[in-house]
């Protein structure tokens, strides 16, 4: 899609206020779930340092401080700044030391090699121009024997889960977001709940995203699918 990068941010900014709620009712209260598995794959300890790229409103970085505890360090990365700012009021709240907000390029990270234990992204893949590129920066800023973890929207393969899918994903959910989005037309393209849906098209089958991770210098790259393969998380491992 052409102007795609600056699109995404508009959409973004769009729906940033209530973007933790809608994920919630979208996932049937299952993000949560996922998301402590995608905390597991990352195999963070106590005192690493951890980023989350495209972190949107906080909630994995949170998560990864709740792992890391006071004594590591915890960086957000998002490009639209209103959904920083809502990740930066949850932090106040919070009263997090260790915790940081950074506005950023994805497939630029602003960090040098070898600087985390972790990297996560959640529901970002499908979103950013390049996704090699990303997967390949995350891969730079981990350090040897860390991980890249991931997480983003899938297609069941079981045709009946598959067939439910497509009917929720594709038609019920921009229903549900319009009460966010007005079905508002963002410029002359898709309003933001519809295009949410509408990039799944775009994102390559799993087994390609799986060979990005090696591409990017990953051992033991891996996928597992989760919501009844509503969702998949990859994994690998920086040599």
């Amino acid at each position: 899609m052409e102007g795609k990068s600056e699109y995404v941010q508009e959409v973004f900014t769009e729906i940033a206020d209530d973007y933790d709620q809608m994920n919630n009712k979208m996932t049937w209260g299952m993000l949560k779930g996922w998301q402590k598995i995608v905390m597991q794959k990352t195999q963070l300890k106590t005192g690493d340092r951890g980023l989350d790229v495209c972190c949107g409103t906080g909630e994995m970085a949170f998560q990864q401080r709740e792992i890391v505890g006071p004594a590591g360090e915890v960086i957000g990365l998002d490009f639209t700044q209103s959904m920083l700012d809502v990740a930066n009021a949850k932090l106040e709240k919070l009263r997090y030391k260790n915790v940081s907000f950074v506005q950023g390029d994805a497939m630029d990270l602003p960090f040098e090699d070898n600087s985390f234990q972790a990297v996560t992204n959640g529901f970002a893949l499908r979103n950013v121009v390049d996704i090699q590129k990303t997967i390949s920066e995350m891969a730079r800023v981990t350090a040897p024997g860390g991980r890249v973890v991931c997480i983003d929207v899938s297609v069941p393969k079981f045709f009946l889960f598959r067939w439910f899918f497509n009917i929720y994903y594709y038609k019920i959910v921009p229903i549900m977001g319009h009460a966010v989005d007005k079905n508002k037309k963002i410029g002359s393209k898709f309003p933001a709940y519809t295009w949410l849906a509408e990039s799944l098209k775009t994102l390559p089958p799993q087994d390609e995203i799986k060979q990005m991770f090696i591409n990017a210098g990953l051992d033991d790259a891996d996928y597992r699918g989760v919501g009844f393969g509503a969702s998949t998380i990859y994994w690998g491992t920086k040599r």
